[in-house]
């Protein structure tokens, strides 16, 4: 070889070597990770659920809700500036459901975001030390999601992350988005089992009330998004936050249906990425970087040099190892997808993942709700 391909070969094998770190240092705790049953000594809990214009979802979530095996549990929907059909819903549904407690919201105050304010409203108005949250467009897994969350806050715990996979459907847009979401919960629950939380999603967490009180959004109220992923990155550690796995914790989620929402969906979400800890962006930076340039010089060299063994066997080698921990975590987590596809997938997340995260850094107005 010649000492430019001498030289990109050496970078390619340190981007496996990056990646295969990860892989054995900390993605195999989720999948080697023990599922415990859920306690037997229930602690009253408040259901959050910021909602605007969510007459179409609210009912599906409200019915399921109410029939949550729990003893000791109200709902709060925070009826944010809605402009169609969501008041009537939460109407209706307060005669038949006596744990449902409604809060209306037609301004918000400055230097607040919409869902932020309604969280917060939330919050003052909730009446158990633990709060538990999702959105209105989602739908529990079982009728034992409350009580499968709300177990695990054993003493010292404050916050208890969830995973929230999205509903089946026959599309490929559904399995790359199902993809992504397996592929996200790889990255913050196996960082939270190995001690280093980082973020949690909003359709599937919980935190205690006194946590909030004592820091709230710590200064990020004017910032779109980050109510959730940037409230466990200022606040989780490895001693106060757990992980929960069980099927029956999940909250399913509806997926966009097109590719153009799909991308305005994930330039919303990857845009609080640029306020994370400095030591959660490089660790994340790192192997994103890793990757991409692991699959960039996995296809330019295995055109341009004569021994392709040299090139085929370590990226197999770091193929079977990724793929071994994303199907056997998807396996524990119950995700059903192609995995005959993996590598597809891989590649093409692999590229769309860096081009859509500088496009929501740069962004400079972005809408959440």
């Amino acid at each position: 070889m010649s000492d430019p391909e001498n030289f990109l070969t050496i970078i390619f094998m340190t981007s496996l070597f990056i990646q295969l770190m990860y892989h054995w240092r900390v993605f195999q705790k989720l999948p080697l990770a023990t599922i415990n049953s859920p306690q037997t000594n229930p602690q009253p809990v408040s259901v959050l659920i910021a909602a605007r214009n969510e007459e179409e979802n609210l009912p599906r979530l409200l019915k399921a809700l109410k029939q949550q095996k729990y003893p000791f549990y109200e709902v709060i929907v925070i009826n944010d500036r809605s402009d169609d059909g969501t008041a009537t819903v939460l109407e209706e549904f307060s005669k038949h459901f006596s744990k449902l407690k409604t809060i209306s919201i037609t301004e918000v105050p400055d230097d607040w975001t919409g869902k932020k304010n309604a969280i917060k409203q939330g919050i003052d108005a909730s009446s158990h030390e633990l709060l538990l949250f999702t959105d209105a467009d989602c739908y529990p897994k079982s009728e034992s999601w409350i009580a499968e969350m709300t177990s695990n806050f054993e003493s010292g715990i404050d916050i208890v992350l969830g995973f929230s996979p999205y509903r089946e459907a026959p599309t490929v847009l559904n399995q790359f988005i199902r993809f992504e979401t397996l592929h996200t919960g790889l990255l913050y629950l196996s960082h939270a089992l190995a001690g280093r939380p980082y973020m949690g999603v909003g359709r599937n967490m919980a935190y205690r009330k006194a946590l909030f009180e004592k820091a709230g959004f710590a200064g990020d109220e004017k910032y779109t998004g980050g109510d959730d992923d940037i409230f466990v990155n200022r606040h989780a550690n490895k001693k106060n936050a757990k992980v929960v796995l069980s099927e029956d914790s999940q909250m399913v989620s509806i997926p966009e249906i097109s590719w153009a929402a799909y991308l305005k969906q994930k330039i919303r979400h990857l845009s609080v990425g640029k306020r994370y800890h400095k030591k959660d962006k490089t660790s994340l930076a790192n192997f994103s970087l890793a990757t991409l340039v692991g699959w960039i010089l996995f296809i330019y060299l295995l055109l341009v040099v004569e021994n392709k063994a040299l090139i085929l066997v370590p990226f197999a080698v770091r193929s079977w190892s990724f793929y071994s921990i994303f199907t056997r975590s998807g396996q524990k987590l119950k995700v059903k997808l192609a995995y005959w596809a993996l590598p597809l997938f891989d590649l093409c997340y692999t590229i769309s993942y860096p081009v859509v995260g500088l496009i929501a850094l740069t962004a400079k107005r972005i809408k959440w709700s």
